[in-house]
């Protein structure tokens, strides 16, 4: 037998055997106390989950009436007096998770339970809260006494039986109530209640559940408007119009349609305006005034008393076609002499079919002549070739499409246009000259309408065959003209324009006429070919126009100021030499051609200049004003200038021989490009004899060199020595020095030496150290390690000449003084610590190290009890004792005098005390691990610091309210729990001790023994009437609960009161939830 009213054949069919598992799936986890039941029934069917929510259920069967059971299946209770009672056969889904083998289910089950049978439940009547919706409803149901862990389903069934909702839903204060989604507006269905019981245990070989189902109630979803009706379909179609028929949409959604609307568009995706609309009850339409030949696409929604449904799919319809409309008038595009363009545009309508071609009639001459077809074809232009002047010519079209042609349009006329002349004849010579041509030409035999008012000649050179543009040369009404300005012995082009009242004409035919010859024209200017001081060569290179007859003879002349030219050269050659010529002079040429026809015009003139000579020597040369470093020179201009300027001199100077110096010393070059003839030399050695010289400059060079003087210049100090050399090595404070005396004395003997010396780590100057006519001297009372500077001048009779450059010489270091003001500044009894001062003299050496020395009172030998490069250090000392301490110095050299010696007492040690005992600290809560129902293992840290203590655990029995018991009290840090009570709440703390007493307790805490295993182990828990949650931590959760004990994934432990606490070890922030 089939649960409820899921009812079929026995053999049930796949729909009904998932049904059944859809109702063994919830009685299962609302017998494990699951929350979850309400959010699907359908997950436990594999790949066919279904939410039962709001979605509708195709695979349930449709609702039955109440069957009676089969006689195959013994239901375990009798069968109920109520008419809406069915018993189920139990279905064969696999055990749960709170179901148990069947030996331990005979072993728990009590004896009490084993001789009674519990009642079984009752399926209440499902009712509907408010109006039903148009998509969903409200429904409850009372769940009156039956059991806990009863499932409670409410089904929906369509009365074409096409629907099937479902939704589950959980008992609260005695009554379910639930909201079924996905109602299909105004229909009619039927709801029921689906209930099965938990399982009930009939014999120790099976287990049994039921299932039952309410009576149906019958309610209707609310309207809302109606369904998309289909598309229209279309009825007829003419030129202007089309009838457009619909059905009834599918679903009037439970309110009758009373109108419905149509829309006809062009088009609907330009967001136009529909070209037609209907609204009323009819299911029918007929659009008028509608375009021929045109798609149109139409759409229909029907309308009740709730609203107005979606629009329709679109339905496409086109008119029937027609003949074109008649074109507009052809316009007149272009117009010119013989021919005549006209074009025309489609026609506004064209019927609803594509033109296809269009036919042109034109009609020549006065009106009623007859038109004749001049093209037919698909352009909108054409051209009427062969139009005479002043004739006139009407043209009109019409169009062709597939279904006919139009009517044809209103003609156009055009009279055919006027033009220019024909060209004129071509152009003859009446006279020639070799400037000038007389040409003459006919009259144009086509004069086009109009007769020639003027005439224009155009002419162009031929040059070497090449022509250019066209230069008007004559504008008249005369047949014939003169034309002046040309070049002898030269080819012209001439072309003649007769200008009418249209226009000009196309030139004439063009002819070529040549001037008479002439005298060549000018050459260009001469050039130098070659030339110098004395002579030039002169060349020119033949006229570019010959004017018709070659160049035989060239004349060269030279011209002047006021007297008339002289030919220099007359002859048939290209060049010309003349000799005999002066340096420097200009001479003015100009060249002419001749040819058969005489000389032509000369050429421009030209300036030509002879070569310039570097000028002659001067003379005179002397020397005066004479000074130790300078002499001034003068001297007398060259008597011969070489042709040009003198532009300045040049002056020499060279030394003679003298003491200690070769004679002829080479000439340097002093002072250059002196205007004047007077020159000051500067930067002369004093008491030194020495010549000089003058030559000329101008712009071809220098000239050849005056003959010498000879001048010696004054006595000066002598020249600086060297600087001084070391004899030997330094010794300390002492040095030797010596040098020599300078090259150049200047004139003078050196009478004295002077020698400087300058302390470089001082800074300051030099001061005098030795004074006479000795080249060394020995120098004392330096200081060591010292860096110092000596440098010597000499002097003779006209004063001291200048120091040579320094010789820099550093003294040997010797070892450091003794440091000064050794001072203790800190001391203790077994330290002392030491400052003092760096030694006054560092022997040229700075100290980089020192050493301290220690003795004591007893006068033992001192020894170093420290060393480094500071001025202060830390040294160990014994107590109660004085010590002589005293610092040496160390340089690079080595170690100096030992400082004087500072006397410090040292005081005694203090004297110990023994330290205080304290008790230990507090130790952090032990760990307890709870291994069976009647043991545990506690252990607990040292404490940091409380190595070597005892260590005392207590116990106490029922939690830390409870009185504490001494268990334990060791040196060990882990204890054994044994001959504990199963299911017991317990509480230990630790304490460290010592000789000092014991320290504080530390936290306590708490564990829970294990049940012990019995009888009842396995046996399903009842549920509590109220569940609290008392306390939240990271990792404990602490309940309160009414009456019953509760069992589940963790261990709890129950106490006198109604309160447990989850002890497993919690991850942080999660979420349990509890039923």
């Amino acid at each position: 037998m089939k649960r409820g009213f899921l009812n079929a054949a026995p053999k049930s069919s796949k729909k009904d055997s998932y049904a059944e598992d859809v109702i063994a799936s919830a009685d299962a986890k609302i017998s494990n106390g699951s929350h979850e039941v309400g959010e699907s029934l359908l997950n436990s069917h594999g790949k066919e989950e279904e939410s039962l929510d709001c979605a509708t259920s195709p695979s349930l069967p449709p609702l039955t009436p109440p069957q009676a059971p089969s006689a195959q299946t013994r239901p375990i209770v009798p069968e109920p007096v109520e008419a809406q009672r069915e018993a189920v056969p139990p279905h064969d889904a696999g055990p749960s998770s709170q179901e148990q083998p069947k030996e331990e289910v005979n072993e728990g089950r009590g004896e009490s339970e084993a001789s009674q049978t519990p009642p079984p439940p009752i399926a209440p009547t499902a009712e509907v809260v408010g109006d039903p919706g148009a998509q969903s409803v409200r429904v409850k149901c009372d769940c009156g006494d039956n059991p806990e862990g009863t499932s409670y389903v409410f089904l929906v069934e369509s009365d074409d039986q096409n629907q099937h909702l479902s939704k589950s839903s959980l008992p609260s204060n005695g009554a379910c109530e639930a909201c079924i989604d996905g109602l299909l507006p105004g229909r009619h269905y039927k709801l029921c209640v689906a209930i099965s019981s938990p399982s009930f245990p009939s014999s120790p070989e099976d287990v049994v559940g039921t299932a039952f189902q309410g009576p149906k109630t019958s309610f209707v979803a609310g309207p809302a408007p109606p369904e998309t009706p289909a598309a229209p379909t279309v009825g007829g179609k003419s030129k202007t119009s089309v009838k457009l028929r619909w059905s009834p949409p599918a679903h009037s959604c439970g309110s009758a349609v009373t109108s419905y609307t149509c829309e006809v568009f062009r088009n609907p995706l330009d967001g136009g305006v529909p070209v037609a609309t209907y609204d009323g009850p009819d299911a029918r339409f007929e659009a008028k005034g509608l375009r021929a030949g045109t798609p149109y696409m139409a759409r229909v929604a029907a309308t009740n008393a709730l609203g107005t449904s979606p629009y329709s799919e679109w339905v496409m319809v086109s008119t029937s076609a027609t003949v074109p409309g008649i074109p507009e008038e052809p316009l007149c595009a272009q117009i010119g002499l013989g021919w005549i363009g006209v074009a025309w545009g489609p026609p506004s309508e064209d019927g609803g079919s594509s033109i296809t071609a269009y036919t042109l009639e034109v009609e020549e001459g006065p009106e009623g002549s007859g038109y004749i077809a001049k093209y037919s074809g698909p352009n909108t232009v054409f051209v009427l070739q062969g139009a005479a002047p002043t004739v006139p010519y009407r043209f009109r079209v019409k169009a062709s499409s597939a279904v006919g042609g139009s009517q044809f349009s209103s003609p156009l006329e055009v009279v055919g246009a006027c033009g220019p002349t024909g060209p004129p004849g071509i152009c003859v010579v009446e006279r020639q000259y070799s400037h000038a041509l007389t040409v003459a030409w006919t009259p144009p035999e086509v004069l086009n309408g109009a007769p020639p008012l003027m005439y224009q000649v155009g002419m162009r050179p031929l040059v070497e065959g090449v022509a250019t543009n066209f230069v008007v040369v004559h504008t008249g009404d005369a047949c014939r003209c003169d034309v002046g300005g040309l070049q002898p012995a030269c080819l012209y082009e001439f072309v003649v324009v007769a200008v009418s009242a249209h226009g000009p004409s196309p030139p004439s035919s063009p002819s070529v006429l040549e001037t008479a010859c002439a005298p060549p024209d000018g050459p260009d200017p001469p050039f130098l070919v070659s030339g110098g001081p004395n002579f030039l060569h002169i060349g020119w290179r033949p006229p570019a126009i010959t004017n018709g007859s070659p160049p035989v003879c060239f004349r060269l002349e030279a011209v002047g100021g006021d007297y008339e030219p002289v030919v220099v050269f007359e002859g048939p050659s290209f060049e010309a030499p003349l000799q005999n010529l002066q340096p420097g002079k200009a001479l003015w040429l100009r060249v002419s051609a001749a040819n058969a026809l005489g000389y032509g015009p000369p050429s421009p003139t030209v300036c030509f200049t002879t070569g310039l000579l570097p000028p002659g020597p001067p003379s005179g040369v002397c020397a005066d004003k004479i000074t130790k470093t300078s002499a001034r020179l003068q001297w007398e201009a060259s008597q011969h200038d070489g042709g040009g300027v003198v532009t300045g001199y040049r002056v020499q100077c060279a030394r003679l021989a003298g003491s200690g110096e070769e004679a002829g010393a080479p000439w340097s070059l002093m002072v250059e490009g002196v205007e004047t003839r007077v020159c000051t030399v500067e930067k002369l050695m004093a008491g030194t004899q020495y010549t000089a010289r003058v030559q000329a400059i101008n712009t071809e060079g220098v000239g050849l060199p005056s003959p010498s003087v000879t001048f010696s210049t004054e006595a000066g100090p002598p020249g600086a020595p060297d600087a001084p050399t070391l004899v030997g090595d330094p010794a300390g404070c002492e040095l030797s020095l010596c040098w020599a005396a300078p090259e150049r004395c200047n004139g003078a003997d050196v009478s004295e030496y002077c020698l400087q010396v300058q302390d470089l780590s001082q800074g300051g100057g030099f001061s005098a150290l030795y004074t006479g006519c000795l080249t060394s001297f020995d120098v004392s009372s330096l200081r060591p390690g010292t860096p110092y500077a000596f440098r010597v001048r000499a002097a003779n009779s006209a004063g001291s000449g200048p120091f040579s450059p320094s010789l820099n010489v550093t003294t040997t270091a010797v070892a450091p003084g003794p440091p000064l003001a050794v001072t203790p500044i800190a001391v203790t009894h077994n330290t002392l610590k030491l400052k003092w001062s760096p030694p006054a003299f560092t022997g040229g050496s700075a100290p980089h190290a020192y050493s301290v020395m220690v003795s004591d009172e007893g006068g033992t030998e001192a020894k170093e009890a420290w060393s480094g490069p500071t001025t202060s250090c830390k040294i160990k000392v014994f107590p109660d004792t004085v010590a002589h301490v005293s610092v040496v110095a160390f340089n690079a050299i080595g170690p100096g005098t030992s400082s004087s010696i500072c006397s410090v007492t040292i005081p005694p040690a203090p004297v110990k005390q023994a330290p205080v005992m304290q008790p230990p600290k507090t130790l952090a809560a032990p760990n307890v691990s709870v291994k069976g129902p009647h043991s545990a293992v506690v252990s607990w840290g040292m404490g940091g610091k409380n190595k070597g203590c005892e260590y005392e655990l207590e116990l106490s029995v029922g939690g830390a309210e409870q009185d504490f018991a001494s268990c334990y009290s060791g040196s060990q840090c882990i204890h054994s729990l044994q001959n504990l009570q199963p299911n017991e709440t317990y509480s230990v703390r630790v304490a460290a001790l010592n000789d000092a007493g014991r320290g504080h307790w530390s936290a306590v805490a708490d564990f829970f023994t294990k049940a012990s295993p019995g009888k009842n182990q396995n046996k399903p828990p009842g549920a509590p009437e109220r569940l609290e949650l008392e306390k939240a931590g990271k990792s404990l959760l602490k309940f309160r609960y009414a009456s019953c004990p509760l069992s589940g994934l963790c261990s709890w432990h129950m106490c006198q009161v109604p309160v447990f606490e989850l002890c497993c070890d919690l991850p942080a922030s999660c979420v349990f939830a509890f039923i």
